[in-house]
């Protein structure tokens, strides 16, 4: 019998590659040249794909609100846009924790954060993959701007659950 709840998606998102300082501090860190080519890229990706986020969430840092305007630029429409203080430098659970509190209304969620959170958000998803194994093998390095696709057919509150699903990855 299939499962009749909606399906929602969740895109978990690295940060496209950042200076390495910045007067401002780590937070301050701006994108590289080829850091905003490789967001466009991914954003195009993510075009063709059909992804439309309902809500991004960006932690308010330089290089997370830039790699979003990239996207942006990219053709990627979203409904909202909210930067999150507790996705700066967040560990999976407080990414979980983020993706909570999303209302149920939206269908599909684009989170862009930080490593190791994202990486090791989507690493604890792990045994409910959909993925072939050179996905697998390229999210093990999870460079900068590469995107995983997770397919959740429960309620936000309920994130990650038995309908959880890596669905896809791709990097730039």
């Amino acid at each position: 019998m299939s499962d009749e709840r909606p399906l929602r998606l969740l895109v978990l998102m690295r940060h496209a590659e950042a200076k390495s300082s910045s007067p401002e501090g780590d937070i301050g860190r701006e994108l590289t040249k080829s850091g905003r080519k490789a967001a466009e890229r991914v954003g195009q990706w993510l075009v063709r794909q059909g992804v439309r986020p309902d809500v991004v969430v960006v932690s308010p840092s330089a290089r997370t609100r830039q790699t979003w305007d990239q996207l942006r630029a990219a053709g990627l429409p979203a409904d909202a846009v909210w930067s999150d203080d507790s996705v700066y430098l967040a560990y999976p659970g407080d990414l979980a924790d983020s993706i909570r509190d999303v209302p149920d209304e939206a269908r599909t969620v684009l989170l862009i954060g930080h490593a190791p959170g994202i990486p090791g958000l989507a690493a604890d998803l792990e045994d409910h993959t959909d993925l072939d194994a050179d996905q697998r093998e390229a999210m093990q390095r999870w460079p900068t701007a590469a995107v995983a696709v997770v397919s959740h057919r429960s309620d936000w509150a309920a994130f990650p659950d038995e309908t959880t699903a890596l669905a896809a990855f791709h990097a730039p």
